[in-house]
């Protein structure tokens, strides 16, 4: 739309994005949480508050081995597993085959770390069984390998059906379905119980603008929260943080 208009991305961890943030290395970033008031101190010293903008409304997906039958968890049984109280698949289902569950997380950086401890866990420490890699990639790559294993990624790697890359990952690894309490149904991180509340890890994407003047920043962020941002977002099978309008014209018949 604004041919003069120019950006880079860097694609990074969450922490490491913050910490450009605060350097002031980077003055836009696209997270999963707001500023603490810590970080909004600092930038208040510098005399000014970041505009925070909600885009879009995530997930933290858990996923496993194609082979694993076990693939609907309780909530409760999620943040056992998170802090380490349940580490045998025997301990899920009686009835499953014995083994060690191997809990891979995608970087400890990542806002997909966070969420888990302060989300799900309640603060607690994260399992010291648990690993982490460095991408989303890499997890489902592993999962893929590992019949035991539990990886925990963002859903935005698996959301948009229509990509080719996203097709592939779905053949190699099955999406667990997160139940309320045992005996009730299960749902996954898809967009419709996203909408619906049905899914219970559920995360919104910010986008911070930290400079300090009307620029590039805030065009970004109007673009993005505005009706054809939202619409990529839709397209991208994630939850708009504003659903796009539809509108419906009066027939000429």
């Amino acid at each position: 739309i604004y041919s003069l208009a120019k950006f880079e991305p860097v694609y990074t961890s969450e922490g490491e994005a913050m910490t450009a943030l605060l350097r002031d290395s980077v003055q836009v970033v696209v997270v999963t949480r707001k500023l603490t008031e810590e970080e909004l101190k600092y930038f208040n010293s510098r005399g000014f508050t970041p505009k925070i903008t909600p885009i879009a409304h995530d997930a933290v997906a858990f996923v496993v081995h194609p082979a694993n039958l076990d693939t609907v968890f309780t909530i409760a049984q999620i943040r056992d597993l998170l802090t380490g109280k349940i580490t045998k698949w025997s301990q899920i289902n009686p009835k499953s085959p014995p083994g060690d569950i191997q809990l891979v997380f995608d970087n400890p950086l990542s806002g997909t770390v966070r969420y888990a401890k302060d989300s799900i866990a309640g603060g607690a420490p994260l399992s010291s069984t648990a690993s982490a890699l460095k991408t989303n990639e890499e997890v489902i790559n592993y999962v893929s390998k590992n019949k035991n294993a539990v990886g925990i990624i963002a859903a935005n790697w698996i959301s948009d059906t229509d990509d080719k890359g996203v097709q592939k990952f779905l053949k190699e690894i099955k999406i667990a379905d997160i139940a309320p309490e045992a005996g009730a149904e299960g749902y996954g991180p898809y967009q419709a119980y996203l909408a619906l509340g049905k899914y219970p890890f559920k995360r919104t994407v910010y986008i911070i603008n930290a400079q300090a003047r009307s620029g590039l920043g805030l065009g970004l962020a109007s673009y993005l929260a505005g009706s054809d941002g939202q619409r990529i977002v839709l397209k991208d099978g994630l939850l708009p943080a504003q659903i796009p309008p539809r509108v419906m014209r009066p027939s000429r018949k």
